[in-house]
């Protein structure tokens, strides 16, 4: 069992876990206040401000096995929290509804959006999840600052690396970045994510499990496993990704990774073991403001035609088209200066400053679009609205030849493809709960069930003959993401006191089977990152991983907060409660004056 260094820890069992915090998660998840009547809170003394009320936290209902893992965590969140003296509501939500409303600011009665991150590869250069803090997307402009985090020096910061000219000055200022963001706990880290997936060993041989784990954000299995008998090989996953043939709308990053990665192809991109491979081309990193693109001469769209330097153009163009109209949550913007072709086979993408991130980032996330089919579907006018017709034209090792919405995604082999080759048909097939993968499953209905809990590993390894399941600990977190712009958590003090109720090490032993170490710093990626700074240069959140409750609510006596006789917990008496800026609208330069400075546009 791993534990935080230097930190000795008795092993829990999680059956006994859960049945101890039953009561207490009861009352969190029912919004019961922290006090329990008896006078028993401690008083700053002197007068109170208005009383805290129960907090909201939604997580996300409908994305299988991550929601298990959520839904066993919450107690334990809602329990840390009540030591405060502040109730807290946990609120399912589905994925898609969530984040639409957070990335307008649409639903101010949620204070904490439990949330947490695809570890796909292109997230090992981070600078996706940190252009997501960024200032000018906070507020009702469809950008994905979910937090709604507003902190001038943060954002410059973070523009100063992304422009920086050297790989080396880049991750010094990454570094300063995450740092700043650590040092007022924008974000609450809980524990690594882990892909965990399944399979039915007596059915598929399995490959390219590698570092990436099983899951869709790892394409590799899918192309590197065969099945035993020959037949068709039965994929379980949620719905979400069955439900549009318009797969660049998504917000869920699983089901988006799988129409980019095993039904489309990018460029390039890393393997199951992070390292680079090249499928469509090659990348020449010119310089920091000059990327070059040659493709194979043999690489094809399932229909046969050549992928051409158009339409490695088109895509990158139909991309920043989407993303200027909010219908492309995941398009991050680029400083294009230009995207040109000087010939059939070679594309060459400019900047107006310097852009080291681009070749690992976006031209890694993105598979190549076919230009005829997207313009047939009006994609280019209507980017949110288009819709395409079985058999869709990709640029992949698989063809959809049947999409069922709400039921599957059935798929081909196509054998056009430069790098992979898929040994038989593949058919992603739609369950509503991890629960119904799992007996799929062991009914041999399903031979693969990719990104399930830690206790349905457990239940696949210990209970289900022919069966086996593996575990990847990854470079993302599950994630606290505090509404930053509202009361309480407006407060740093208050984020910081959650932070550090927090018992990581229980949410771990119970939901996680142990098997990862708790994540003390409040980064938004995890210790496995890459490019995680020096712990020197980072908050901690807590000096031990079962949390530290009198130390939050010493933090919070400090600031003026205080306690009545219940135990309740109340603001300041001079605590300004208003919003950082009115529903509905952004960030103000007159209350923002880096807005100006910066030349940015919220």
């Amino acid at each position: 069992m791993a534990h935080d260094s230097g930190t000795v820890h008795e092993s829990i069992d999680r059956r006994s876990v859960l049945r101890a915090i039953g009561a207490a998660g009861a009352a969190s998840i029912a919004g019961c206040s922290g006090g329990d009547g008896s006078g028993g809170g401690g008083s700053s003394g002197g007068d109170l401000g208005e009383r805290v009320q129960s907090l909201q936290m939604e997580y996300w209902s409908d994305y299988g096995g991550f929601t298990t893992t959520q839904e066993q965590m919450s107690p334990i969140i809602s329990q840390g929290v009540n030591e405060l003296g502040v109730g807290m509501e946990v609120v399912p939500v589905s994925i898609t509804t969530q984040l639409s409303q957070m990335a307008n600011d649409a639903n101010r009665a949620n204070n904490i959006s439990f949330t947490w991150w695809v570890p796909a590869a292109d997230r090992l250069d981070p600078q996706e999840l940190l252009n997501n803090m960024r200032l000018d997307w906070a507020g009702a402009n469809g950008q994905s600052n979910y937090s709604n985090y507003a902190d001038c020096e943060y954002t410059r910061l973070l523009l100063e690396q992304t422009t920086a000219e050297t790989q080396e000055e880049r991750e010094q200022g990454i570094y300063e970045t995450i740092a700043r963001m650590a040092e007022d706990c924008a974000i609450g880290n809980l524990a690594p994510v882990a892909n965990i997936g399944a399979w039915r060993t007596d059915m598929v041989e399995m490959g390219g499990i590698g570092n990436g784990g099983i899951a869709r954000s790892n394409a590799e299995w899918a192309f590197k496993s065969s099945t035993t008998n020959g037949e068709d090989m039965v994929v379980s996953i949620n719905p979400i990704a069955t439900e549009t043939s318009n797969w660049m709308t998504h917000s869920a990053a699983m089901p988006e990774a799988m129409w980019q990665h095993m039904i489309h192809s990018p460029i390039h991109k890393y393997n199951e073991n992070f390292e680079l491979t090249e499928l469509l081309g090659s990348v020449d990193v010119v310089s920091s403001q000059e990327v070059v693109v040659e493709l194979f001469e043999d690489a094809t769209f399932t229909n046969g035609d050549p992928i051409t330097a158009e339409d490695v153009k088109f895509t990158f163009e139909q991309i920043q088209r989407g993303g200027e109209t909010g219908a492309y949550p995941g398009a991050a913007p680029v400083p294009y200066d230009a995207i040109e072709t000087p010939d059939e086979r070679t594309v060459r993408f400019t900047f107006t400053e310097p852009y080291i991130p681009f070749s690992r980032t976006t031209l890694m996330r993105w598979g190549i679009l076919h230009k005829e089919s997207f313009e047939a579907a009006g994609a280019v006018e209507n980017p949110g609205d288009a819709q395409f017709e079985t058999p869709i034209v990709s640029s992949g090792p698989l063809e959809v030849t049947e999409l069922q919405r709400g039921q599957r995604v059935v798929t081909e082999p196509h054998d056009g493809h430069p790098t992979y080759e898929a040994s038989q048909p593949i058919i992603f097939e739609a369950y509503r709960n991890e629960e119904t993968m799992i007996t799929a499953l062991e009914a041999g209905e399903c031979m693969i069930s990719p990104e399930i809990s830690p206790p349905n590993a457990e239940r696949v390894n210990n209970e289900i003959d022919n069966a086996q399941a593996e575990f990847a600990a990854t470079h993302t977190a599950f994630n606290l993401q505090y509404a930053c712009h509202t009361a309480p958590c407006k407060f740093t003090e208050f984020r910081k006191a959650v932070a550090a109720t927090v018992n990581r090490q229980q949410m771990i032993d119970v939901a996680m089977a142990g098997e990862v170490d708790p994540e003390m710093y409040p980064t938004y990626i995890s210790q496995n990152h890459p490019m995680f700074p020096p712990e020197d240069m980072l908050y901690k959140q807590a000096e031990d991983p079962t949390g530290n409750p009198e130390m939050a609510r010493q933090m919070l006596e400090d600031a003026g907060w205080g306690w009545d006789g219940d135990g309740n917990l109340h603001y300041p008496p001079d605590a300004d409660l208003d919003p950082l800026w009115p529903e509905g609208e952004t960030p103000s330069a007159e209350d923002f004056p880096c807005i100006e400075d910066l030349g940015l546009d919220p």
